[in-house]
């Protein structure tokens, strides 16, 4: 199929970052606190696509190939995750769970694209603060306190920025080596 190298890389770089940032998380001590998997998929898909979208220039293959990306990740949730890993086989239940994964990533694409833009629409801000304070938001099981939600910003940040910057010249590097 076609573009399925970069589908594949972007799979790749979603669970790449779900991978950091928890670990980001357990180095900050919060090692014992249980993680929305859906929501850290769900931002890690939101940054993958929007630096691919931004890397490529045409932009309708681009927004095609993010479609693709986003089917795949639903599909690899439900097949692997669910089914697999907690083996769930009732048919209606896995089509909830399918279609609340799908309507959460959808959801959260804009939602923190919206907060993005806030973000880049600062001229001060050195790092993406209220795309990061959303995520906090919505990431933990149990809400964390204001206090460890202040101390952690920085860092996801900081985190956030690089992956964002690295795979934007990843995927600019994928295009100069293509055919």
């Amino acid at each position: 199929m076609r573009n399925k190298p970069d589908r594949e890389n972007m799979k790749s770089l979603s669970f790449g970052m779900v991978s950091d940032i928890s670990r980001l998380l357990a180095d900050r001590g919060f090692a014992d606190s249980p993680i929305d998997i859906v929501e850290a998929l769900a931002f890690a898909m939101y940054i993958i696509a929007d630096t691919y979208s931004l890397a490529k220039p045409d932009k309708e293959q681009a927004i095609a190939v993010i479609h693709a990306f986003y089917e795949d990740m639903q599909d690899h949730f439900v097949n692997q995750v669910v089914v697999r890993d907690h083996q769930m086989d009732d048919e209606a239940e896995l089509l909830a769970v399918a279609a609340k994964f799908h309507e959460l990533s959808r959801d959260r694409f804009h939602q923190y694209g919206a907060r993005f833009k806030e973000d880049i629409a600062d001229p001060m801000s050195m790092s993406c603060p209220v795309t990061v304070s959303y995520l906090l938001d919505n990431l933990f099981i149990d809400p964390i306190t204001p206090e460890e939600k202040i101390n952690l910003v920085g860092a996801v940040s900081e985190k956030v920025l690089i992956y964002w910057s690295g795979c934007v010249q990843s995927f600019r590097a994928d295009m100069s080596t293509s055919p």
